[in-house]
């Protein structure tokens, strides 16, 4: 195992647990002690862990808490608003997107009313509501279990019918980022559903307001560098969205 992998696996295990002792990580990873002081070490100078006697502790806050959907939607209202419409400019007539169902990305769906011949596939019957409206847009539901809380759609059914399609553009939603670690989420049916997305885009459009930066889900997604492009604001963080730009993330600033 190479020596990346072996230090994303620890960031993994940390990021659902929180703590690990090096003695479990040298069996799970079986490499020697001395390989894994040096990983905790490396780990803790990108500020991921803090090293304790005989092991490490995560620095992320706690990983598996999931606001409602009401909560999330009014937090940052304005800078999500700005980001959806950096990410509305970029869907032209005649497109085929997929619109995932987070909060900041259901704000792309009003700004959409003059899009002729556009496709729209979504798991959130959020944005079913709202494009229903608009007459020369058709709309693909995904279909699915519906998580109540945060009005998302998943599960086996959905991620069948997302692995059968392909689409020009993928819009997500991202609630947690850290470039080291990558994106990840609060549940595993979220992820679940963004990793099958993401696999079946040309174009893979992450959209997360600055306040998402330097946090770690309870369930990972994906590394950055399967993004194509990340819509943010301009309060996040400079030395991340250096850290994305040098990873090959086209980085977009909304005004």
């Amino acid at each position: 195992m190479l020596a990346e992998e072996r230090r994303f696996r620890i960031s993994e295990i940390l990021a659902q647990q929180r703590t690990v002792s090096a003695s479990d990580l040298t069996d799970i990873l079986g490499v020697t002690s001395a390989t894994i002081r040096r990983d905790l070490s490396y780990l803790e100078r990108k500020g991921l862990l803090v090293r304790s006697h005989g092991g490490a502790v995560s620095k992320s806050p706690t990983t598996n808490f999931q606001p409602s959907y009401d909560t999330l939607a009014s937090a940052h209202r304005e800078e999500k608003q700005a980001i959806a419409a950096e990410a509305a400019r970029m869907i032209l007539d005649g497109d085929t997107v997929f619109l995932e169902g987070s909060t900041t990305v259901s704000e792309i769906a009003p700004k959409l009313q003059q899009r002729n011949r556009l496709t729209v596939v979504t798991n959130s019957p959020v944005i079913v509501c709202h494009l229903q409206r608009y007459p020369e847009i058709s709309v693909i539901c995904t279909g699915g279990e519906l998580q109540r809380d945060v009005f998302y759609l998943s599960g086996v059914w959905a991620q069948r019918s997302i692995s059968e399609i392909r689409v020009d553009k993928a819009f997500i939603g991202v609630s947690a980022i850290d470039p080291s670690y990558g994106i990840s989420t609060a549940s595993h049916a979220e992820a679940a559903i963004k990793q099958c997305i993401i696999r079946t885009a040309k174009l893979r459009i992450a959209l997360a307001d600055h306040s998402k930066f330097g946090k770690q889900g309870f369930a990972y997604v994906a590394p950055v560098t399967e993004l194509t492009t990340l819509i943010t604001d301009r309060e996040s963080p400079p030395e991340s969205l250096k850290a994305l730009r040098e990873a090959g993330v086209r980085v977009v600033l909304a005004e």
